[in-house]
């Protein structure tokens, strides 16, 4: 019998470098990251982390390298159609509507990828089926109950769910997810780490991710990024031991 075909990556980096003149933010990373996968990025401040997502997610271009959207080549496609194609993100800094409800966020949200949006003179509120997928979305990161509140009357981690739910409305097959608790509560870490956890098995999930416990609690594998290089791999087992990356963390003893 022939060997089945090998499955193929839902996200691949191959050799993705890019440089500032002579300052190199990212040097030749490549890794592959499974379908439904979760992956954990970590690494020092200044390691290249977030730079690397935003030549994933096409806001910046890569100097030299490759980007693969489950066997598609998407490194020289635009950012808006990268997420028509499945790539959903989140950001270090929430950009919401202050003023107006979590339900009115996300529906504006979803006109902004729909025809409708040229709909100018059309009631905000008549728009049913788009307020019935906000609430799927807000149901999905445990937020269901805040659907009619001001935004401004949120916490910072409720607002950081509220976050997650506007990326999911674009039915993301590989979500990157940029220091989601940065700057939570305990309490509300646990809470968007129970979220995160709870998505859809079939998305696949790319975490950067100060906290440690977060992470280990989240992902299935840990890339670790050290001065703009592939540093470290392996479960979040091996990198917890990994003398290695307990230095660059800390130091010499």
């Amino acid at each position: 019998m022939p060997a089945a075909p090998a499955p193929t990556a839902a996200l691949e980096c191959e050799d993705v470098t890019r440089r500032f003149g002579g300052l190199e933010a990212v040097r030749d990373v490549s890794l592959s990251v499974s379908a439904g996968e979760r992956r954990g990025i970590i690494g020092p401040n200044g390691a290249g982390k977030t730079t690397l997502f935003r030549l994933i997610s096409g806001e910046m271009p890569l100097t030299s390298g490759r980007v693969r959207l489950f066997g598609r080549d998407i490194t020289h496609v635009p950012c808006h159609r990268r997420t028509h194609l499945g790539l959903g993100r989140t950001f270090q800094i929430t950009n919401l509507f202050p003023t107006q409800t979590v339900a009115d966020n996300l529906v504006l949200a979803i006109l902004g990828l729909h025809p409708s949006k040229f709909s100018m003179l059309r009631p905000l509120w008549t728009y049913r089926e788009h307020y019935a997928r906000a609430d799927g979305a807000l149901e999905t990161v445990g937020l269901a109950e805040r659907r009619d509140d001001l935004v401004r009357n949120l916490s910072h981690g409720e607002q950081r769910q509220v976050e997650i739910a506007l990326a999911l409305l674009g039915g993301p097959r590989v979500l990157l997810l940029d220091e989601p608790t940065a700057g939570l509560s305990p309490a509300e870490s646990a809470r968007l780490t129970r979220a995160i956890r709870q998505l859809d098995a079939g998305i696949t999930v790319l975490l950067i991710e100060h906290d440690m416990d977060v992470v280990f609690d989240i992902v299935s594998r840990i890339t670790v990024l050290h001065q703009g290089r592939p540093f470290a791999d392996g479960t979040p087992a091996e990198i917890r031991k990994d003398p290695r990356v307990q230095k660059i963390y800390f130091g010499e003893q």
